[in-house]
């Protein structure tokens, strides 16, 4: 048993982000952390950058071949001396206060810390709190962005860790198995204590990268789903999007139908079933 807390940032073609991440570790208040860069096979100037922090022994650097960030992130967690885990993107910044105010609430006596997100996206930015999420989640107060959470290393070893078919909202197809597990101890810290950015060029959030992890989430948790109305709704109404960027429309059509189907609350996928049935 031991007081660190261990960041890990996985990271990928990034270097020109990746210091304002690693300065918002080094900026932190409290000293019970170290560090864990887990470099996914970048071709930019990841290393170079990495390596003149590297001469603080709190922190370390590993790289992989590119396969992907959940790999990168369960290296993180193999690689980890704390006993509790934050991961952080590397186009994200923790607010300097974050570990003070988890010492503070006593953080051991917890499994799941959530705080508060400022989310910025096109230079627009927003708050997201945690939130009352879906039976899918055992209906829990949480947030699963990345770097918006701190986890007891045991729980996530006991969810099995991230699966590493999921390159996109892998946070949440991790957030659904940790909260099958029972008698989980939560605590919300009710402030912003990272700044969470979206760049447009983010490989992850690319049609291709949505549509595959979009389909094995919904087969991997299909029952879940299915006894889950709304959720079944959204993630139906979700494959119908992708398929519709990616120009599948007859399959599109399908998502869409089943997404109202499910729940004939969802005005999305009403407007949807209208537009495919009158003007496709």
């Amino acid at each position: 048993m031991n007081d660190i807390i261990s960041f890990i940032i996985p990271t990928y073609n990034r270097a020109h982000f990746l210091p304002e991440a690693i300065q918002s570790v080094l900026d932190q208040t409290a000293v019970n952390w170290n560090l864990i860069i887990v470099d996914d096979g970048s071709t930019d100037d990841t290393k170079k950058v990495v390596e003149r922090y590297l001469r603080d022994p709190r922190i370390s650097y590993s790289y992989q071949n590119n396969y992907g960030v959940s790999v990168a992130r369960n290296k993180g967690i193999d690689l980890s001396i704390g006993d509790y885990l934050i991961f952080l993107d590397s186009d994200d910044q923790f607010f300097p206060e974050l570990l003070t105010k988890l010492n503070e609430i006593k953080y051991r006596n917890y499994d799941l810390i959530c705080w508060q997100v400022i989310k910025k996206v096109t230079g627009k930015s927003s708050v997201l709190k945690p939130r009352k999420l879906e039976k899918i989640y055992n209906n829990i107060t949480a947030i699963f962005l990345s770097g918006s959470i701190c986890y007891r290393k045991k729980i996530l070893l006991e969810a099995g860790g991230f699966d590493p078919k999921m390159t996109f909202g892998e946070n949440y197809e991790l957030g659904m198995r940790v909260t099958e597990i029972a008698d989980l101890k939560m605590k919300i810290i009710n402030t912003p204590l990272i700044k969470y950015r979206i760049p447009q060029d983010r490989v992850s959030n690319s049609v291709e990268n949505r549509l595959n992890s979009y389909l094995h989430l919904y087969q991997k948790h299909k029952i879940k789903f299915l006894q889950d109305k709304v959720s079944n709704s959204q993630m139906n109404y979700l494959l119908g999007y992708v398929h519709e960027k990616q120009g599948n429309l007859d399959e599109a059509r399908i998502f869409y139908k089943n997404s109202l189907k499910s729940s004939y609350r969802n005005y999305k996928a009403i407007l949807k079933f209208i537009y495919f049935n009158i003007f496709r």
